[in-house]
């Protein structure tokens, strides 16, 4: 790439130094065009004095040698023949019959005898009232010092412009390198980065602050790399922790299986245990299944629309109501007015289930035959889970509490670790519903908060951003 720019950098300086000597041409060439223009109207104007000089078929000759010697001040040596070809005056003429000191001012100028013996004299016709009167015979003369001051101004004029050129030209090349080198240090970089990541080290990073395309790229690059190293993560720690949950189970069938072989497990008894062992198999990879699809979402984004919060929270609670009432348990939203929102409808319906499961599962009925009432959820009678929501700012948040168990202080920072299991967790749960929930909040830009006090409930709190639909 570099190479490419030093060589796109140099196509412009050539077309630059093409352009340069074809300006120099059209200065020249308008140079030229505008002396011999000058010449041209300075010339017809002596001609129609001339000409002018001519009345009632005679010569005014002083009226002519005027016009003559106005032509000599111009550069023009002159001769006025009549019809016949005679002389009428010259320039020569002329300059005799000037004062002495006039006469040698104009002849150190025009050296007008010395010049004569050059070049050839043009002869252009004489009319008045469109009859010929005669012939003008025009030579020019122009002096040394206009000359050379001509000849300067082009040299100085192709100089200026060769100089111009190899400043803009050196500056350019110097430019070009620095430029070439400067744009391409970033792109070698993001190769160099690719390049370890192709390798498998994901920990690869650019190191781009532009704020231009290619510092966009390189912050797309990085965050890619931050995917691709969180994933392979997870896939290490998925492995290793599946790995270990299948360990358990899988012994066991066997250590039973073997004990029903021998005749030293029941064959009920021990075909109870396998079935049991079986079943928490099939929860193990339902639960894998689960986080798989979670992970699937993490890395895509997900449509975001306008929801009535109200009605979305509504719609979850009536379709776990049933399992709410099989414990015993209530589930209730304590608002009751509307609030538009707009998100990841999605990832939202994935984070409000998996909280509202966990705290079925931890949940128990209260024995509060005392009415006493439970500080964090209200319920007196029975346990259950209760739902808040509302806005703060530029987010809004879904509260969940429950009158469960609690957690103790020291568990809630691992409460969120992948297939964490409390002391006091049942052998049923994974410890894979809170792990998805916290992945897919951090997905969102969001932020997730648990309270939580023993023997009396737990409180988790969701705050979002609110997007834009």
């Amino acid at each position: 790439m570099k190479t490419k720019i030093f060589l796109a950098f140099i196509a412009v300086i050539l077309a630059a130094l093409l352009s340069n000597f074809i300006f120099e041409w059209l200065i020249i060439r308008d140079f030229d065009n505008y002396i011999n223009g000058v010449k041209e109207d300075q010339f017809y104007w002596v001609l129609a004095s001339v000409e002018g000089s001519y009345s009632d078929g005679k010569w005014n000759k002083g009226s002519l040698s005027e016009a003559i010697h106005w032509a000599m001040m111009l550069g023009l040596n002159l001769k006025v023949l009549d019809n016949t070809g005679k002389e009428i005056v010259s320039s020569h003429e002329v300059m005799e019959s000037l004062p002495e000191s006039m006469k040698r001012r104009m002849d150190e100028h025009f050296h007008i005898h010395a010049h004569e013996a050059e070049g050839k004299f043009t002869d252009y016709p004489l009319y008045a009232k469109g009859k010929k009167i005669g012939t003008l015979l025009s030579q020019p003369f122009q002096k040394q010092e206009i000359q050379e001051k001509e000849s300067i101004f082009k040299k100085r004029t192709k100089n200026f412009l060769y100089v111009s050129f190899l400043i803009a030209g050196g500056g350019s090349l110097l430019i070009a390198f620095l430029l070439s080198r400067y744009l391409s240090k970033p792109v070698m970089d993001l190769k160099k980065a690719a390049d370890k990541i192709a390798g498998g080290d994901f920990k690869a990073r650019t190191s781009a602050t532009s704020h231009d395309e290619i510092g966009k790229l390189s912050a797309a690059f990085n965050k890619m790399a931050e995917s691709l190293q969180r994933e392979e993560e997870l896939r290490k720690h998925l492995f290793s922790n599946v790995a270990h949950e299948l360990r358990t189970p899988l012994t066991i069938l066997k250590t039973h299986a073997e004990a029903i072989a021998d005749g030293v497990l029941e064959r009920e008894k021990g075909l109870e245990n396998i079935k049991n062992e079986i079943d928490r198999l099939i929860r193990l990879v339902k639960g894998i299944e689960d986080i798989t699809m979670a992970e699937a979402s993490f890395f895509t984004k997900g449509e975001t629309a306008e929801i009535n919060m109200r009605e979305f929270l509504s719609g979850i609670c009536d379709e776990m109501l049933p399992a709410f009432k099989q414990k015993g348990l209530d589930i209730k939203i304590l608002r009751a007015d509307d609030l538009f929102i707009s998100t990841d409808i999605e990832k939202l319906e994935r984070i409000t289930r998996n909280i509202i499961s966990n705290s079925l599962k931890f949940t128990l009925l209260e024995k509060a035959t005392d009415g006493k009432q439970s500080s964090l959820t209200g319920f007196t009678e029975k346990g259950g889970v209760s739902i808040d929501y509302g806005t703060e700012g530029e987010m809004f948040f879904i509260e969940i509490r429950d009158s469960g168990r609690g957690i103790p202080e020291n568990e809630i920072p691992l409460i969120f670790n992948r297939f964490y299991k409390g002391a006091k967790s049942d052998t049923e749960s994974l410890g894979l519903g809170l792990a998805i929930v916290k992945e897919l909040v951090e997905v969102m830009a969001g932020r997730v908060e648990v309270k939580s006090i023993i023997d009396e409930g737990t409180t988790f709190r969701v705050s979002l951003p609110i997007e834009s639909a």
